[in-house]
């Protein structure tokens, strides 16, 4: 539809029933146009949850495409790091269009810049994706700061990539999107990096980050990780879970050594979430700062909204008006470990919240415990919605056969299961002459990510599970040819100056271990009961566990703020009561962040709105519903709140939003459906997207994960099933 029908059919949706239904011809077009967009979404979204894979560690983002000197088009990836850090926001011109910035904030807040010079800094490396002014107005009032998740996720390349689908979704092109490294990540200095050490020399002198050979830390990073691959889960074999804890262990000491050359000055003490919620307020006084100096008054967010009739049904109590105003305030839109953020800044700053979309919610409670294993609490609905609309789909599956049930479907995908554990595949890799294997644990990693996009990815593993059972080799070792031991040398002999800033670090670990309030420090005895306990909950344990190992013997304390969440059930504090109401987001079928964490989270907030979204998959873009855009549209545009949730899992109300999309259709399987919702293209773009920005981040359970195959051939497999086009 042109621009003026889509605007007259946002205002009004009941218009679409008065659109005429495509031709055939010109259906065939659009089906074909939107599977060539899921086959590039699929191949973006694998390409980052194989990140850590041996070929993909050092294959920069933009290395190709990026202009590396500062030219016309600005700073790029490779000479970032040398913009001048200030503790003003000063923008410099990068990546063609966008603006870019690294803004100084103390390491450690009780030490503030202005009390010494020698007060240790860190500097926040952030993306400004510019709205379109058309008015007199330079700037928004309240800026939308991003973050993916994690942790350890890179909100500036998440913003770098997705912002603009982000002002489409949020329903306003003018506002402006700000992606931010958190402290100790990705473009952020200094680096939460273990394995890279100053000189010898000025190891107890005078260590500088500045100094340290990531070259070196890189390498040993890659050859460690490499050695574990053979481990798989913590029940691959009887000797597992020993390994897997010995290999956490020995990481802590490493970082523990890294941590005691710094001291107090060490980032790995101060990467916390309390400290990070702290920098993005730190990053809205900077705004307000820099607004002021434009000497116009900023554009507001609250722009007019027309109220749809399905938003009208409840708002935030109408005796306690809330101030629309956002000036001053945090706009935020955080997706998974995001939301342990957001909910953290509005514990810590109640009355500096403006707007809060937290997507994809975290269990604070339960994430700074030992061992967060209520997160796989729906993980089970998840993958029996696999095998159900994989029967649904019928012969669109490829793991359909005629005459199945669910139960038969279910059982084939196990008795593949059983043959890869007892007769894995080997083969000669023939790029690299190198032996190569796929057996148990690849398969159950591809399958536990599948659950976190099953709109992409059901139906890519579904093929991989009917090519493992039919024996269909070929295609399998092409797919798997990214899990061979060849490995590019080129990064670690690169010349001098080359910056790595790019590269991995362990954000990931330090954040998550050191935000625990007790340190998980456990015997094998007790670890293999919880993994009891856990296995009676979610069929992926055993790949769940061996990430919560991962803390085990982390001794880093965090300094400086304080985290405010308790794991002590017993413990209830009365709600919290922020300037503007929060708005929660959940699946009902999410693999780490479950219904339940959405609900409990929303009930630690006065008038906080919950949308329970009715779709499998991690966080809300996972699946396209309309009802919960329009929703999330009406929140920022509008101030319009969901109501507060009432009651329990069982019995409770609040808003739910149905899904439209289905793994093997783009939506719904009744083909009328289909013709008039194919209006809504524009729309299901912008969603998808963001949803394959997201898939760039390390969501919550894939970290770590060395087992995914390269990403090109594993959508090949897909592909020459059923004849996609590319």
């Amino acid at each position: 539809m042109d621009s003026t029908t889509y605007q007259a059919v946002e205002k009004n949706p009941s218009l679409l029933r008065e659109i005429a239904p495509l031709e055939p011809s010109q259906a065939r077009r659009r089906r074909a146009f939107l599977l060539k967009g899921l086959t590039i979404t699929a191949i973006l979204f694998l390409w980052w949850w194989s990140y850590y894979s041996a070929p993909k560690i050092f294959e920069f983002p933009g290395s190709e495409t990026v202009n590396h000197a500062v030219t016309d088009e600005g700073f790029g990836f490779d000479d970032f790091g040398t913009i001048t850090p200030s503790e003003k926001l000063e923008w410099h011109k990068c990546f063609t269009i966008y603006k870019c910035a690294r803004l100084t904030v103390p390491m450690d807040y009780n030490r503030p810049l202005h009390a010494s010079k020698d007060n240790p800094k860190v500097h926040i490396a952030i993306i400004l994706v510019p709205g379109i002014h058309t008015g007199p107005q330079k700037a928004s009032k309240s800026p939308l700061l991003l973050n993916p998740g994690g942790p350890g996720g890179s909100g500036f390349t998440f913003a770098l990539g997705a912002g603009h689908a982000i002002q489409q979704l949020v329903g306003s092109p003018d506002q402006d999107v700000i992606g931010f490294d958190p402290r100790g990540i990705f473009f952020t200095t200094p680096r939460a990096d273990c394995y890279s050490f100053p000189p010898e020399n000025l190891t107890s002198s005078s260590p500088s980050p500045d100094e340290e050979d990531y070259v070196q830390g890189s390498y040993h990073r890659f050859l460690w990780s490499e050695a574990g691959k053979a481990i798989g889960f913590i029940n691959s074999s009887d000797v597992a879970l020993q390994q897997l804890d010995t290999r956490a262990r020995s990481i802590a000491k490493l970082c523990q050594t890294k941590d005691e050359i710094y001291g107090d000055d060490s980032i790995l003490k101060y990467v916390s979430t309390p400290n990070v919620a702290r920098d993005m307020l730190s990053i809205v006084d900077a705004w307000d700062e820099w607004t002021s100096t434009l000497n116009e008054e900023p554009a507001s967010l609250d722009t007019p909204f027309q109220v749809k009739e399905e938003l009208s049904q409840s708002t935030a109590d109408e005796s306690q008006p809330y101030d629309l105003d956002t000036k001053g305030k945090l706009v935020f839109w955080g997706f998974s470990y995001g939301t342990m953020l957001g909910a953290t800044f509005a514990s810590m700053f109640p009355d500096r919240v403006g707007r809060l979309i937290l997507d994809g919610v975290v269990d604070a409670d339960g994430f700074v415990g030992p061992l967060w294993t209520e997160s796989q609490l729906d993980t089970n609905k998840n993958f029996d919605s696999f095998a159900s609309s994989c029967h649904k789909a019928r012969q669109r599956c490829a793991l359909f056969r005629d005459g199945d049930e669910v139960k038969d479907i279910v059982d084939r995908f196990h008795a593949v299961e059983r043959k890869s554990k007892n007769e894995p595949l080997s083969w000669i890799d023939e790029n690299s002459n190198m032996p190569a294997s796929f057996g148990y644990a690849h398969l159950r990693a591809i399958a536990f990510s599948a659950l976190y996009s099953p709109m992409v990815m059901f139906p890519v593993l579904a093929s991989i599970v009917s090519n493992l059972e039919e024996g269909v080799i070929d295609n399998m070792m092409k797919l798997i040819a990214g899990n061979s031991p060849y490995f590019n040398s080129q990064p670690f002999c690169v010349a001098p100056g080359l910056s790595l800033l790019h590269g991995p670090d362990d954000g990931t670990l330090t954040v998550m271990c050191g935000d625990k309030r007790h340190p998980l420090n456990e015997t094998l005895p007790k670890l293999e009961r919880e993994f009891e306990k856990l296995s009676n909950l979610s069929y992926f344990s055993d790949v769940y566990m061996s990430l919560l190992l991962m803390c085990d013997g982390y001794s880093i304390e965090n300094k400086g703020l304080t985290m405010d969440w308790d794991d002590n059930p017993a413990h209830k504090p009365d709600p919290i009561k922020t300037s503007f109401p929060i708005l929660f987001v959940s699946n009902s079928a999410d693999p780490v962040t479950p219904l339940h964490a959405g609900l409990k989270m929303a009930k630690k907030f006065v008038d906080a709105g919950l949308i329970e979204q009715q779709s499998a998959g991690h966080c809300s873009l996972a699946a396209t519903s309309r009802c919960t855009n329009d929703w999330i549209q009406g929140y920022m545009k509008g101030g319009i709140v969901p109501p507060h949730p009432i009651g329990g899992l069982e019995n409770g109300k609040w808003v739910k939003c149905h899904a439209e999309t289905d793994p093997w259709y783009l939506f719904e399987a009744d083909p009328e459906a289909q013709e008039q919702l194919m209006a809504e293209i524009e729309r299901v773009k912008v969603m998808r997207k963001v949803h394959e920005e997201l898939g760039k981040a390390k969501f919550l359970g894939t970290q770590g994960m060395s087992w995914l195959p390269n990403t090109q051939e594993l959508l090949a497999v897909y592909e020459s099933q059923h004849h996609c086009p590319r």
